[in-house]
């Protein structure tokens, strides 16, 4: 078995440095154009179901790759449980805004997640692992000899991927994921490792979250 999981393309708010959340912002052009740069670097695998968040962007994502990589009939499911994060009042917030309320609390975020309690009327980390990390055990625990796409978001893919990390306090391996960047889980004898780390087909990697 092996699970593409697959951060969404770029859009007009990651650009702005605009915090989206679940706000259900669409791909912009360049998003659109790194899916289907994705896809067209995985022709010759055959995907066997994808799975996405319910947000357009994610599921926009999904269908690009499924598209340019000639695997135009595989089903896709909506599970809520890969949507971003719930970032409640900073649903919007520009993270450039010093006068923001809560900037401080915001911006220490984006540099160690765990030291925040939780978004403000929003989702703490914790919920996020919970709910990604029951929907990655859940989908290896098949073990079988299928490939599978996911379409997720960056702080929902770091969240699921956690479990695999060797050092779970550092929340961000080094930054966040780069739009359209995949990480490929491959499970034997039910076993799963993840063998690839935030690859990207493209030569261009932005970090809006520096």
């Amino acid at each position: 078995m092996r699970i593409y999981i697959v951060r969404h393309g770029d859009t007009d708010l990651n650009k702005k440095r605009v915090l989206q959340g679940q706000y259900d912002e669409k791909l912009n052009e360049k998003g659109i154009f790194l899916a289907k740069i994705s896809g067209q670097n995985l022709k010759g695998i055959h995907f066997d179901e994808a799975f996405s968040s319910p947000l357009s962007r994610s599921i926009e994502t999904v269908k690009c790759i499924l598209e340019e990589s000639n695997n135009y009939d595989v089903p896709i499911h909506i599970d809520n449980r890969l949507i971003e994060i719930d970032l409640g009042d900073w649903t919007l917030k520009e993270l450039d805004n010093k006068d923001l309320e809560d900037y401080e609390t915001i911006n220490s975020f984006f540099h160690n997640p765990f030291s925040v309690t939780k978004c403000k009327n929003g989702e703490s980390i914790y919920d996020v692992i919970s709910r990604t990390q029951e929907f990655i055990k859940e989908l290896i625990d098949r073990n079988d000899d299928k490939t599978y796409l996911v379409g997720t978001h960056g702080i929902a893919m770091r969240s699921m991927l956690n479990m695999f990390y060797k050092n779970k306090d550092n929340f961000w391996q080094t930054h966040v994921p780069y739009n359209c960047s995949f990480n490929i889980i491959e499970v034997k004898n039910g076993v799963a490792k993840l063998i690839e780390e935030d690859k990207c087909f493209y030569s261009a990697t932005e970090d809006y979250y520096k």
